[in-house]
């Protein structure tokens, strides 16, 4: 009987120890909000949590391309309601009923407004990053997360310039000047027109790699999420069930050695 007490109790004992351990676990993980994982949950959650920072990472530099394609139509805009202007300037000084001084006067402001085309042209950037300048570099943009050029997106520099435009010779002093800006103002403002429409398919296909790589940045992090973040109800619901176990085994063993010492008694 005194063996059969004591083989009760041993096995009591390491019931009480697994719940402890269960404790401890269950505690540290509610502590913690993360799951104990094993070696191949850590394994999976490490490379699904670099993908999610990878295409994060891809999410805010095609957003900083955006910006600088944003700024450059900016420009465009500005610069196709100056020329806009400047036409309207020129169109007044081919008038022949104009005297000399009139058509001097509206060269002074014809000149102005080119320089305005010039700073917004020069001035279109964003750290440094000019897609309209003449001169300038294109702007490359990582768009993916494998490396190389299949990850990368190049925005052209459109190599834009008042020359490029067709009207940095132009004069209004003259009839024959002012009908002359007004044939280059009017091709000016459809090739602005076209400059416009090319950064804005480009912007649109940068949207959507942005778009398509937040949302693979979301469902990876939300599948990592799944694997370590923990149940905080679930969790609190099992620290309750095995608190109440540890006490049942505390007062089971309580009983067995009570028990054993009752025995003892007999056998002396």
């Amino acid at each position: 009987m005194p063996n059969l007490i004591s083989s009760l109790t041993n096995t009591l004992t390491s019931g009480i120890n697994a719940v402890q351990k269960g404790i401890v676990d269950t505690q540290t993980q509610l502590s913690s909000g993360t799951k104990i994982l094993n070696a191949a949950e850590v394994g999976i959650v490490t490379r699904l949590s670099a993908q999610a920072t990878g295409y994060k990472s891809v999410s805010q530099n095609i957003a900083a391309g955006t910006n600088v394609i944003n700024v450059g139509n900016t420009a465009l805009s500005s610069i196709s309601t100056i020329l806009s202007q400047a036409k309207d300037i020129a169109i007044q000084a081919a008038n022949a009923g104009l005297q000399t001084t009139d058509r001097t006067a509206l060269n002074t402001t014809f000149a102005q407004l080119i320089t305005q085309v010039t700073n917004l042209i020069s001035n279109a950037g964003v750290n440094g990053e000019n897609v309209l300048v003449a001169g300038g570099t294109n702007l490359t943009v990582q768009s993916g997360i494998t490396g190389g050029a299949s990850s990368q997106t190049t925005i052209s520099n459109l190599n834009i310039s008042v020359t490029s435009l067709g009207v940095n010779a132009s004069t209004v002093a003259t009839q024959t000047g002012a009908q002359s800006a007004i044939d280059s103002l009017t091709s000016a403002l459809s090739s602005v027109s076209t400059y416009q429409s090319t950064l804005s398919a480009t912007k649109t296909g940068l949207d959507s790699s942005a778009a398509a790589a937040l949302s693979l940045s979301t469902n990876l992090q939300a599948t990592v999420d799944s694997i370590q973040n923990v149940d905080q109800t679930a969790l609190q619901a099992k620290l309750q069930q095995l608190n109440n176990q540890q006490a049942i085994d505390y007062y089971l063993i309580s009983q067995m050695n009570t028990a054993a010492a009752q025995s003892l008694t007999i056998f002396r």
